[in-house]
């Protein structure tokens, strides 16, 4: 491994980018207790208007696993979540409170 891919990544969340306030706490209690995610790579920010309570929410798959957005006050941040079997772990974060059940 080269020096600089030791800089980019702490453990199994990928820590090159920056992250939105109180968004850590949350990908950290993920890679750590859910057994379908290897890894986490938290993707761009965007400023946004209004207020909004703070939330974590499943968006779509991909295929390499799933695409979530974390929203917080007046920003929105994309976090990919790298799993080994996403409906599982779309079910596993709605049993452990982080998204709302789709309708």
């Amino acid at each position: 491994m080269d020096s600089n891919a030791s800089i980019m990544k702490f453990g199994r969340i990928k820590r090159q980018h920056g992250r939105v306030a109180g968004l850590d706490a949350i990908l950290d209690r993920i890679v750590a207790q859910c057994p379908y995610v290897s890894r986490i790579v938290p993707g761009r920010i965007k400023v946004r208007r209004g207020k909004g309570s703070l939330s974590f929410k499943f968006q779509y798959q991909t295929a390499a696993g799933l695409k979530c957005l974390y929203v917080g006050t007046g920003t929105v941040q994309e976090v990919f979540l790298i799993c080994t079997d996403g409906p599982k772990t779309i079910r596993w974060l709605e049993e452990q409170g982080f998204t709302e059940p789709k309708k």
